[in-house]
């Protein structure tokens, strides 16, 4: 079984994701419980502003790193592979120098002005080598993602997350902070702790002998260094832009929404709290299946961009497809659970049933949010990601123009969110799917894509709703319930997709082995 093989490094990164998220879940947990709710909120208020901060040097950078160096790859030139890893490790080093030489000497500012709280000087103070550290971190997976060894890049992500959590609980568990700021800031301190981990093992996996290795790679002419620079920028730059415009527009959501609640009617807790549950709890399960869809994205793009390079179009079109079919498998039952079984998760999760009412109604939005994710990462290996950046720019605006004009309007009130939401999700999905399909022939076949996976998606949810009242009548637990009817269900989804031959498992044995 070959690592660099598409469904390989898919499932591992997915995988990989699942780990990554669980720990950070229970990390928040205990940390919560060990700091308080006041340092719980100092470092909520840090967050947000490092993450704006990193966006900058790694939201393109290593997205170009991968697409270049696959390339690179495919033609078998090694020193083309060195320039691009170097030359993005010079760009990443100055952009986040540029941005801690800032941060360092507009820190009275940030902290007084911008998040009005002095006592943030510290923690903010600590964000500062993080900054280098997560940029030279995120640009070496982008390499590793580019020579499709996925291993390396997916390990660093269980290795950072795990000593984080170690260095912090440890500390906090042995010498409990005096106050609140000082327990934020250790907070801080063990995201760069395991940044450094991360790192140093991915300098340490760093193969040059596979690299230079004659008997895969040759000499072969190479592009000159500023014309490699060029590309870097060309690529980075649209998806950098993409990625802030995405920051802005939830910063303005969290500013703007609770303010157009209030012209709507709501007084000021109801539409903190209305905002609250929305953002804070219904959005982060309808991000649940990006934890494939990133993974896709990921593989995707050194994939497509190492077989544009030997004009190898057919791969690419199978790939494409394949991508969004795998996309669509899981879009479409987490669609039908959270529209009919959303209140109960909410319950079980939160036990606030109200955000599964939210939930429900945002979920409709989720096929076309996991399609939009997984065409970008087409798009952005095909040299696309301007386009994705118009495409993504014109859909936030129709979502800001309906949070501004319709929210306030009492007769629809925090459903103007809603509205803007789903036509800005359908509006980004049609313009990528028509931007790639003028470039490309998609393979789908309707009923395998569709039709299967949503009757297997029906029959799975009528089983929950029948073995959750079964179980309940007996256990009187919703919690429970709710848990084996989803197992029951899951297992009856993947079984129809197998006797329906929707999910070859020959065929994707074979796929791997290629």
């Amino acid at each position: 079984m070959k690592k660099s093989s598409f469904i390989f490094g898919t499932v591992l990164l997915a995988l990989v994701n699942v780990v990554v998220r669980s720990l950070g879940f229970i990390y928040r947990i205990f940390l919560s419980r060990l700091i308080g709710a006041t340092a719980i909120g100092l470092y909520q208020m840090v967050f947000p502003f490092l993450m704006v901060l990193i966006t900058i040097p790694t939201a393109g950078i290593p997205i170009a790193v991968s697409k270049l160096v696959a390339k690179e790859k495919s033609l078998h030139n090694r020193e083309g592979i060195y320039k691009v890893l170097l030359l993005a490790l010079s760009l990443g080093g100055i952009t986040s120098f540029i941005l801690s030489v800032f941060v360092s000497l507009k820190i009275d500012f940030i902290v007084n002005q911008i998040l009005k709280n002095p006592d943030l000087y510290y923690p903010v103070l600590w964000t500062i080598p993080t900054i280098s550290i997560v940029t030279f971190s995120s640009i070496l997976r982008g390499f590793f993602y580019g020579l499709k060894e996925m291993a390396p890049a997916a390990s660093a992500q269980i290795i950072e997350q795990f000593f984080r959590i170690v260095f912090v609980l440890t500390y906090l568990y042995y010498k409990i902070p005096s106050n609140p700021v000082a327990a934020a800031t250790i907070a801080i301190i063990g995201i760069s702790i395991g940044e450094i981990a991360g790192l140093l093992y991915l300098v340490f996996r760093f193969n040059f002998k596979k690299i230079i290795t004659k008997s895969h790679y040759i000499r072969t002419y190479s592009d000159s260094s500023l014309e490699i620079f060029n590309h870097l920028l060309f690529v980075a730059v649209p998806i950098t832009l993409s990625r802030l415009v995405s920051v802005v527009m939830q910063t303005a959501n969290s500013i703007l929404i609770p303010q157009r609640l209030q012209v709507a009617g709501y007084s000021s807790v109801a539409a903190i709290e209305t905002f609250g549950k929305i953002s804070g709890m219904a959005m982060p399960l309808l991000y649940l299946p990006f934890t494939v869809t990133t993974a896709l994205v990921l593989n995707i793009i050194p994939n497509i961009s190492e077989q544009l390079a030997i004009n190898n179009w057919k791969d690419v079109e199978y790939k494409s497809s394949l991508a969004l079919r795998i996309t669509l498998l899981v879009a479409i039952p987490t669609t039908i659970i959270y529209a009919i079984f959303g209140h109960h998760l909410a319950q079980l999760i939160y036990g606030h049933e109200d955000v599964g009412r939210y939930l429900s109604i945002i979920s409709y939005g989720m096929i076309f949010l996991c399609m939009q994710h997984t065409l970008s990462g087409i798009l952005h290996g095909m040299g696309k990601q301007i386009a994705t950046t118009i495409n993504y720019i014109l859909g936030m605006m129709l979502q800001l123009y309906c949070t501004y004009f319709l929210i306030p309007n009492p007769r629809y009130g925090i459903n103007g969110f809603f509205i803007g939401f789903l036509l800005a999700t359908f509006t980004i999905f049609a313009l990528n799917l028509i931007t790639l399909m003028r470039h490309i022939k998609l393979n789908i076949s309707f009923m395998q894509a569709v039709l299967k996976p949503a009757f297997a998606s029906l029959l799975m949810i009528i089983a929950m709703i029948y073995s959750y009242q079964n179980f309940y009548s007996l256990s009187s637990s919703n919690a429970w319930s709710t848990v084996v009817s989803s197992i029951i269900g899951g297992c009856l989804y993947l079984f129809i997709l197998l006797i329906t031959k929707t999910f070859d498992i020959n065929r994707l044995i074979n796929t791997i082995k290629e």
